[in-house]
């Protein structure tokens, strides 16, 4: 073989750096398009622990094959004790297993000539000319159109107090005897929320005898695992009469959240394309990421197809990017509990609403109407604080 057919080899179309769900699910949406392409390259760097994935929708989604259960029915519990429940059709919530999934993405692709598959460590990217590298520890690969990054880390500082994070630690359990109604998920339980942090816990029950528990933070400030491990174990003795000989812990899953608002400008033109987590995909002020990014990758292919170079990878109106902000602020200055917000808004609007509200599939005149259901004076001291933070960087 010659050093020029060796050095060929090492040439793709595209390089996915990472191969997580954004990267996977990228390749999953180049690989049906249309897009003329010679190699496609995924680096995984085999740093992904399983996780949950949730999501709701009214139309038919690529990935709903592989949702492990699906719910037509939420409730939301206030601190006060009171039961809301949420009938949400036409929209479905669906549970995906990670592992199910990328095992499943991995195993298309792997059928695919056109895709490789290394594992290796990302150390850096490079311009070489015209074209994009990726130096690794097997290796350094170039990239003829464009590298997407789904490993670099989104700027939060996970020390600092004034950047919002979701941080959770969930539980799979399997109990000794039916106990659960598996066709009703409980999207926030509040009676465990007695600071003005936004806590909650979220049940997922899959069958009679297992399920998911989650316990979450909206705050700018972390646990010790060891704490939150405490306060499930105190919620199932307390709302599900479950000692610690009546059910067996069959899973763990934790994980940090960025929830700060950090713009990230990008379009086509450019030759390494972060996505995922690293591109913002991340709903800001919710932490809602795997339908999001389906969709946002789904753009981006179909604008690859046209040739439309000027797309932006993230296309947001200016007014939701604004209510993202204000909510983000309202949540890190506590002046109301995080659970009183959820509440109001769960109260006084349809479950369909905010569902499609959380999409942003609302209109502007949808969403001021909601803004009057929530409380007003910590919303109204949150606009001026940004309205204000934007007048000095602009000076």
């Amino acid at each position: 073989m010659t050093d020029n057919a060796t050095e060929n080899l090492k040439k793709y179309t595209y390089i996915i750096a990472g191969g997580g769900m954004s990267g996977l699910s990228l390749a999953y949406y180049l690989a049906e398009s249309k897009i003329p392409f010679e190699r496609i390259l995924i680096i995984d760097q085999g740093t992904e622990a399983p996780k949950t994935w949730c999501y709701w929708s009214d139309e038919t989604q690529p990935f709903d094959a592989y949702a492990e259960h699906a719910w037509k029915n939420l409730s939301v519990h206030t601190f006060a004790n009171q039961q809301l429940d949420l009938p949400i059709e036409p929209f479905v919530y669906r549970k995906i297993e990670s592992s199910t999934w990328t095992k499943a993405i991995k195993e298309k692709l792997h059928n695919n000539p056109k895709f490789e598959f290394i594992q290796a460590s990302i150390e850096s990217f490079q311009y070489q000319g015209k074209f994009t590298q990726v130096l690794t520890s097997k290796g350094v690969f170039e990239a003829t159109e464009k590298i997407f990054d789904s490993i670099s880390p989104y700027p939060c500082d996970l020390t600092n107090t004034k950047e919002l994070k979701q941080h959770f630690v969930g539980l799979f359990i399997e109990t000794n005897f039916p106990l659960f109604d598996a066709s009703k998920a409980t999207l926030f339980d509040f009676r465990i929320a007695f600071t003005n942090a936004c806590e909650f816990m979220y049940v997922l029950p899959t069958s009679a005898r297992t399920a998911l528990f989650e316990h979450t933070f909206f705050s700018s400030t972390l646990l010790e695992e060891a704490e939150y491990m405490k306060q499930i174990k105190a919620y199932l003795f307390a709302y599900h009469g479950l000692s610690d000989d009546d059910y067996e812990i069959k899973g763990t899953e934790k994980g940090i959240i960025p929830m700060n608002y950090v713009e990230i400008k990008q379009n086509l033109h450019q030759k390494i394309v972060k996505i995922g987590t690293a591109g913002g995909f991340v709903k800001s002020s919710t932490g809602y990421s795997f339908k999001r990014t389906q969709e946002l990758l789904k753009n981006l292919v179909l604008h690859l197809e046209s040739n439309q170079w000027n797309a932006n990878v993230i296309s947001q109106t200016k007014f939701k990017v604004l209510l993202d902000r204000i909510f983000i602020q309202v949540l890190v200055d506590q002046q109301v509990k995080g659970s009183t917000v959820f509440e109001k808004l769960f109260q006084k609007n349809s479950a369909q609403h905010m569902l499609r509200f959380l999409d942003e599939k609302t209109s502007v005149w949808e969403d001021l109407r909601m803004m009057t259901t929530v409380p007003t004076w910590p919303f109204m001291k949150a606009f001026f604080k940004i309205v204000i933070k934007r007048s000095t960087f602009s000076h």
